[in-house]
């Protein structure tokens, strides 16, 4: 973390010397001195912080420098701050004497930057003399990890035992899968690669050592290579040779120790031809680990190697006939029996738990969320334990200290800190910010990487915004099982992201250590660190008076408690170096002016507050990039809204209603960086300045009159790199014209039209991206399916109240990845045509509501054979009657696993399972 602290701490100041010289002026000689420094002090981090945990002397020298990169962040930020002030003064043009005062003020400010950098120049020369004394490395003196003979702290893997293979619960499937892939016969004889992927304690090593039993008897050679962070090309090499001689009993071959990676890849190759063989490589970290030892493996003659790895892009290696198999938890039934076998196998009759335990242990199973190795670890602390309820809750209450000391969790808590420590530096960031977030909390994506990018953890890439390679980095930390992610089940949009227990606590423990962040949970809290993010969940309702020499960088807020105004007030003046405010869901109804003295704020999300208005200074935050207040209570934005020129994100609110639109004032050409707007009502001005947002990738906007059409769809067609387009109209008879956007963006993959509209216009067919349709109140007077059908990537289709006539048809072929389908408020609909072979496919859950003229379900729905849900709502009786046992059109959903009925309550569907027979499913 050390390396990682430098490595942002440069890249912010090469971005400041790059765009604030106004701010730095003066000082740029200083700054770029401490960069130079830092830079070469850059090089020997990645050796400290390898040796930390061995020696308490190098955990001190690391300290000192973050202590000093924290020191110098702050003063070039406050310089900022204090000249910013200046600016605002003299540019008031208040008078001769006031610009004078100026001046001298500005004169004292550079002194005083200048005299703390003095002083951390005496600690630079500290920090040099103290690594001299500890000779840390360069990474060109310490070679590649591949050929590195330092391998740091044991691996866990080699220390520790397997979990017993009795302890197998819940993996039945697991092994039946896995055991027909390994023994099966490949018609063409192949080498082929099988891997078992999924987060640090899900037992792939378990599972795959089942299979390697297997192996001995179903192989004429095989081996097993623990492969650990630290590999090396021939050590690997030359164990494979080994093993492969000595599971057929034969004697090794003299002088492998000597022989060069080259002579060793040679003879395995040869010795393998013409033989069915197994290899298990477990534990893999790096691609470079098959790409070494490919070769020493015959392509044909059916070999199988078996990878287990938390990494998903290692998993799938290139090239390769290759069957990847994830793992997941636990289900309940399952972890509950493991945990009960563990815990009370010598205390209770048949492993049962006893009843005044089962509370605290259903809550304790719950923690671990499926994780077998977390089970067994816990179970196995737990056996210990008396049968004394007080004594349970106890653990239960204090499970995230137990596990950062206690040593019957010592191996739990190595396995998963693994994960963590292979990260890159800018992933450790990441992946420590999502620590930040309550329990059980789901993330949501895009605001996961909004904040990455306020914070400055992502680095520039040619060709791709900053969101976009942050979207890349979320990717990452979800391939390596470090988050969990969550998936809108009718889209199959990635939309959020959930972290599990015990890697929250992990990121928990190492933002501690590294001064990372904090988690406020009341207000008796202090802090013997100096957290630069700050989190206030639960019962903390203010600031509390011993925060105010902290000046974080960043503040979340995750409670729905009232929040004083005076809490805000006391933040404004303390916190000036903010980059991010979060106070999403809290309610506060009055935001204070003094928020304007927060220049370095990038992030301001008021999302779901009371606040009504906004202050007039919010313009002074010329560096914000995301400004969120969807759902709150305001009622219009502040003028000078077009002077935050960096802004990228502009959320208003959402469309809940006719009336939920903001006047974007004139001038809105000149946020030229903004990639969202959403919530911004239309009329002529906006329209013909649209088309200089050219940055945009979504929009979302209203009120659209059909006067305005011709305007508006000219500037569409300039928004080139749009994914996502949502148009309502004044009111629903107002009808707008879109056929005249001619040449529509065609990157487009969400598109939403809340609009009259006579028919659908053609161009919609040329969008060969899209994967999300909503068509409401739109009331076609001519069939839209036609063209809906041709669009190769559809997936969610929502039609309400979108087509007046009375039938609808389907082109064979149609719909060829359409998952979800819903038809709603189709008034004059009575005849839905045959669904003709090979037509959607893929649909897997069909919505029917409110058609009161549709007689009876398609003939064809039968061939739509992995359908899996059917929702009828509001529908004839007679048509019921039909779905229902015994009905005409009981043999059309015969084969569908789960009907049901929706019934409207308020804004929401309620829903209740259909009583038709389905003896295949039941």
């Amino acid at each position: 973390m050390a390396e990682a602290v430098v490595f942002f701490f440069l890249r912010k100041l090469g971005d400041q010397l790059a765009q604030e010289v106004q701010l730095l002026s003066g000082v740029e000689g200083d700054v770029a001195w401490i960069k130079a420094e830092l830079q070469s002090m850059k090089s020997f981090l990645k050796d400290a912080d390898r040796r930390r945990e061995r020696d308490a002397g190098v955990e001190a020298w690391i300290m000192q420098v973050r202590r000093l990169v924290f020191d110098a962040e702050d003063a070039v930020d406050e310089h900022m701050i204090q000249t910013e002030m200046h600016r605002r003064l003299r540019d008031g043009r208040m008078g001769c004497l006031v610009s004078h005062a100026c001046f001298f003020r500005h004169v004292i400010t550079k002194y005083q930057f200048s005299s703390r950098m003095q002083r951390i120049r005496k600690e630079v020369k500290d920090i040099r003399e103290r690594r001299t004394r500890y000779e840390f490395h360069t990474p060109s003196q310490e070679g590649m990890s591949s050929n590195s003979a330092d391998s740091g702290p044991s691996d866990p893997g080699v220390a520790a035992s397997w979990v017993e293979e009795a302890d197998i619960v819940g993996l039945e499937n697991d092994v039946m899968k896995l055991g027909q892939l390994l023994l099966r016969e490949e018609e063409i004889q192949q080498r082929t690669v099988i891997s078992i992927v999924g987060m640090g304690g899900l037992g792939k090593t378990t599972l795959a050592k089942r299979f390697y039993r297997t192996a001995k008897t179903s192989f004429e050679c095989h081996a097993w290579i623990y492969v650990s962070q630290s590999f090396q090309k021939k050590d690997i090499l030359k164990r494979m040779l080994e093993g492969f001689y000595e599971s057929r009993r034969e004697v090794v071959p003299n002088h492998t120790e000597t022989m060069d990676e080259e002579k060793l890849a040679e003879m395995i190759n040869d010795y393998l031809q013409g033989k069915r063989y197994a290899l298990f490589l477990d534990d893999i970290w790096d691609s470079r680990v098959w790409e070494d030892i490919k070769h020493a493996l015959p392509r044909e003659g059916g070999g199988k190697i078996i990878f287990t790895t938390r990494i998903q892009n290692i998993a799938s290696p290139v090239d390769e006939s290759c069957y990847l198999y994830k793992m997941e938890p636990l289900s309940h039934d399952s972890a509950w029996e493991l945990f009960c076998r563990k815990t009370f196998r010598s205390k209770c009759p048949r492993g049962t738990c006893p009843q005044h335990l089962k509370e605290a242990a259903e809550a304790i199973v719950g923690r671990c969320k499926g994780l077998p190795l977390a089970i067994v670890a816990i179970g196995g602390l737990l056996s210990k334990k008396s049968m004394n309820p007080s004594e349970w809750n106890a653990v239960l209450e204090n499970l995230d200290w137990e596990l950062g000391n206690n040593q019957d969790l010592s191996r739990l808590n190595t396995v998963l800190l693994t994960s963590y420590n292979d990260l890159p530096p800018h992933l450790k960031y990441c992946f420590l910010y999502c620590g930040l977030f309550p329990e059980n909390h789901k993330i949501k994506r895009n605001k996961l990487i909004r904040l990455w990018v306020a914070e400055g953890f992502v680095k520039e890439q040619q060709r791709k915004t900053l969101e976009e390679v942050s979207g890349d980095y979320f990717v990452q930390l979800m391939d390596r099982n470090l988050i969990q992610p969550v998936i809108l089940e009718y889209t199959g949009e990635l939309i959020a992201c959930q972290v599990h227990y015990l890697m929250r606590d992990i990121a928990i423990h190492m933002f501690k250590k590294e001064e990372f962040a904090a988690i406020l949970k009341n207000e008796r809290n202090t802090f013997e660190e100096m957290p630069r993010r700050l989190a206030i969940q639960n019962t903390a309702i203010s600031i509390p008076g011993t925060m105010s020499e902290l000046n974080p960088r960043s503040l979340l807020v995750f409670n729905d408690n009232k929040f004083p105004s005076s809490s805000l007030c006391t933040m404004f003046s303390e916190f000036k170096l903010l980059r991010v405010l979060d106070l999403e869901g809290t309610k506060i109804k009055i935001f204070p002016n003094e928020v304007g003295s927060l220049i370095h704020l990038r992030y301001l999300s008021l999302r779901r507050t009371q606040i009504k208005e906004l202050p007039d200074s919010l313009r002074r935050l010329h560096n914000l990039q995301t400004l969120d207040v969807r759902d709150s209570q305001m009622k219009g934005l502040p003028t000078g809204i077009e002077m935050l020129l960096k802004l990228r994100h502009l959320l208003l609110r959402k469309f809940y209603g006719r009336r939920e639109f903001y006047k974007v004032l004139k001038q809105t050409a000149s946020l030229s960086n903004l990639q969202t707007l959403s919530g911004a009502s239309v009329d002529s001005g906006f329209s013909r300045e649209l088309g200089s947002l050219t940055q945009l990738k979504k929009l979302a906007i209203g009120e659209v009159k059909g006067e305005d059409c011709r305007e508006l769809c000219n500037s569409i067609t300039q928004l080139k790199w749009l994914r996502s387009l949502k148009i309502m109209s004044l009111g629903r008879n107002e009808e707008v014209r879109l056929e005249e956007l001619s040449q529509p963006p065609q990157c487009l993959e969400k598109l939403h039209l809340v609009c009259g509209m006579k028919e659908l216009p053609q161009w919609v067919g040329s969008l060969n991206c899209l994967q999300v349709m909503k068509l409401w109140h739109s009331q076609f007077v001519k069939d839209p399916f036609i063209i809906l059908g041709q669009l190769p990537n559809l997936v969610y289709l929502s039609l309400i109240n979108a087509y007046v006539g009375k039938q609808i048809c389907f082109r064979s072929g149609g719909f060829p990845k359409l998952r979800t389908m819903e038809i709603n408020d189709m008034k004059e609909l009575e005849e839905w045509s045959r669904i003709e072979e090979g037509t959607m496919q893929s649909l897997q859950c069909l919505f029917i509501y409110s058609c009161p003229k549709l007689q009876m379900l398609p003939d064809g729905l039968q061939h739509v054979a992995v359908i899996q849900q059917l929702y009828l709502g509001e529908m004839p009786e007679e048509f019921m009657e039909r779905v229902k046992r015994g009905g005409e059109d009981h043999f059309k959903v015969h084969h569908i696993p789960e009907i049901r009925t929706l019934r409207r309550v308020g804004e929401e569907y309620k829903s209740d399972r259909i009583a038709v027979d389905r003896e295949k499913n039941e």
